[in-house]
């Protein structure tokens, strides 16, 4: 399958509310303008977005059952009633166990935790652990990141064991009988943040705690770094109160006092002042991770609860060579998936359901973000042992996954999730059903325009706008994430000047690119499979992110590719290149008669620019369209009479082939919903 064309679209200037915005706030007008684009219009929420601090964070008793909660655990520190910290093994989970456990301990409380093991338990409470939980003492269960969906678990203890859940799942229609269930996505919760992930619900109840015991101005500000840890990995939207909290987590990340964060990024080989949230997702959050897909997740706890620094070093350590081991895992499965793939009809499978014996559980889901990111379909990796499949879903932003699976219930034994990401388990033998059922869904749901993934631009830019001042401005819309991508910007009709596989197996392309006057250097992660269509010289536009390249303590200015096509239209040069050239021959004879490849050959040699036979034809046409010249058959061959060139300045812009060209971009009134 050819690598997937993107369709770039362009957001449009809005020249006005831009200089407004600039000078209301300060800014430069590409930063207005990129506000503008996320939907940002006004001065107020501009300000809000840029500049809100910890004051803006909501009052944690808005959210619904939070002061019964809060009660019912001091009742027990009262008492000394022991209590456990239910959490989930991803980093959402780790993080914001570790959290609740930490402020618990801090107050006096009586405390433990417990994670599910991965492949044994499965997600979310399970019956077997709630009775030991129990039998071994605990009075009062707490869960983080899980739980909403626990109704036939709850039940089942129910008058033995207060359970109160605090999640950030979509509620079903039928609550558990919880003692409280603390989860903004409830109807009638009337806290404004809805977004919020688990271990930012789980923050929400320790501040409601704090003030409780300390009172209502009290702030509990020593966290955040835990906070902006499990937020950044589960991916949920970096708006609103979460973009708060990641902006002050990750400044307190920097000198942050946990002692197994700090032996984290020493194993990392990170300095503190390179943190982000693209650090956090894509260097903390695996290895973390990697401890509860491959092991057990209470490794990632205890890193991050233990205040020994011997005993961090080896837990980062150890999680460090999990991560290794995942990613062996993870290329073995991928390459096991390609092989089945290459035995099906691409255009045919509109969603990809693949099945393997023994496939890890804990790494198939990672397998299928890899495969959606390829092949921009719908995809279902099921792991099958003794007769079960268990699967991770993964899709694209016009397929709702879960949607697609409550219609198939019936075949499946178990299912939940997103949108975009869910799970479920399934006999083996209902999987061939599965996967018709699935396409059949998405044949009907999906037009062939859904399955084109789409680059939004930001902005247009040419090379000399692209310096340091300029990629310090962008600093105030950080940090990026879902709701918040990072900028991405566009330059047209660069020349590429050198291009080179680099990496294990050539995976990513290097890029030289050069314009009038000014080089630019590009990276191009995972295209490495690209380069054979590119040739020296030839006209190419980027789509990028910009950003300042550290390398063996030098910086420079690098444009990280999001995408690279061939220019499929000639600019404003080029069109002259062959006027001129076509001029040259008119002196020795006009009319002329001469072929596209001689205009190609003059054009490379005395311009030293690559030029399709495609590009001199729009080229030829753009000419005579805007009255340079005209163009005849005479026996077959094309005889070009060039017309006397005009006094005035002649306006590209009035041929239809030109004005076609530079509109080439796809433009939408609202991209952003504004």
């Amino acid at each position: 399958m050819a690598r997937l064309q993107k369709l770039w679209r362009l957001a449009p200037v809005r020249a006005e509310l831009q200089k407004k915005l600039a000078a209301a706030l300060e800014i430069s007008p590409v930063v207005a303008q990129i506000l503008i684009n996320r939907g940002i219009a006004d001065e107020p929420a501009a300000k809000r977005f840029l500049f809100a601090g910890m004051e803006e964070l909501g009052d944690p008793f808005q959210l619904k059952d939070v002061r019964k909660a809060v009660e019912r655990i001091a009742a027990a520190m009262a008492r000394q009633e022991k209590i456990t910290v239910y959490g989930d093994y991803d980093v959402d989970g780790i993080s914001a166990s570790a959290l609740l456990y930490q402020v618990l301990r801090r107050l006096g409380a009586n405390v433990e935790y417990y994670i599910p093991e991965r492949q044994s338990e499965g997600y979310g409470l399970n019956e077997g652990a709630l009775e030991h939980l129990q039998q071994t003492g605990t009075g009062l269960v707490i869960t983080v990141d899980c739980g909403i969906s626990g109704n036939a678990e709850v039940r089942a203890v129910a008058g033995r064991l207060d359970i109160i859940i605090t999640d950030h799942h979509q509620p079903p229609p039928e609550l558990p009988p919880a003692y409280a269930v603390i989860n903004p996505k409830q109807k009638d919760c009337p806290y404004p943040e809805k977004n919020l992930a688990g271990v930012g619900v789980a923050f929400k109840l320790c501040q409601a705690l704090w003030q409780f015991f300390y009172g209502q101005g009290a702030i509990l500000a020593d966290y955040f770094d835990l906070v902006a840890l499990g937020t950044v990995a589960d991916i949920v939207p970096l708006t609103g109160e979460n973009r708060i909290l990641v902006r002050v987590g990750i400044e307190q990340l920097k000198s942050s006092p946990n002692t197994g964060l700090k032996a984290l990024l020493t194993v990392c080989d990170l300095r503190p002042d390179q943190l982000d949230a693209g650090k956090i997702g894509f260097v903390l959050a695996p290895r973390l991770n990697a401890a509860g897909r491959l092991q057990h997740a209470a490794v990632g706890v205890e890193l991050l609860i233990t205040e020994n620094t011997t005993k961090a070093l080896e837990l980062a350590h150890n999680l460090n060579e999990e991560n290794g081991k995942r990613q062996t895992i993870e290329k073995e499965i991928l390459q096991q998936a390609e092989s089945l793939l290459s035995k099906q009809d691409m255009e045919q499978e509109k969603v990809i359901v693949l099945a393997g014996e023994n496939w890890h559980p804990g790494v198939i889901g990672i397998v299928a973000s890899r495969l959606v990111d390829k092949y921009y379909r719908p995809v279902v990796m099921i792991s099958s042992k003794e007769g079960i499949g268990k699967g991770s879903c993964r899709s694209i932003p016009a397929f709702d996954m879960v949607a697609a699976l409550e219609q198939c219930r019936d075949l499946l034994l178990q299912f939940g999730g997103h949108r975009q990401a869910a799970g479920l388990s399934v006999e083996a033998s209902n999987i061939q059903a599965l996967h018709d059922r699935l396409n059949a869904i998405a044949q009907q749901s999906l037009s062939e325009a859904d399955y084109v993934p789409v680059l939004h631009i930001d902005a247009l830019l040419t090379l000399p706008e692209i310096n340091n001042a300029f990629i310090e401005q962008l600093a105030c819309l950080a940090p990026y994430g879902m709701g918040n991508p990072g900028p991405v910007f566009a330059c047209n009709h660069l020349v590429l000047a050198g291009i080179r596989k680099i990496g294990q197996d050539g995976k990513h392309l290097k890029l030289q690119v050069r314009t009038a006057g000014t080089a630019g250097e590009a990276v191009a992660w995972n295209m490495g499979e690209a380069a054979e269509g590119f040739c020296l010289n030839e006209k190419i536009n980027l789509a990028f992110i910009p950003e300042i390249n550290e390398w063996q303590g030098q910086s420079n200015i690098q444009l990280c590719a999001r995408d690279i096509c061939k220019t499929s239209a000639p600019d404003r040069d080029m069109v002259g290149q062959v006027y001129l050239t076509v001029k040259t021959a008119a002196r020795r004879q006009n009319p002329t008669v001469i072929s596209n490849q001689q205009i190609i050959t003059a054009v490379q040699t005395l311009y030293n620019t690559r030029i399709s036979e495609a590009l001199v034809e729009k080229c030829l046409c753009i000419l005579a369209e805007i009255g340079l010249l005209q163009m005849n058959l005479s026996n077959g061959n094309r005889a070009m009479i060039l017309c006397p060139a005009p006094v005035q300045k002649l306006d590209l812009m009035q041929s239809p082939t030109f004005r076609e060209g530079v509109q080439s971009f796809h433009f939408e009134e609202d991209v952003y919903g504004l």
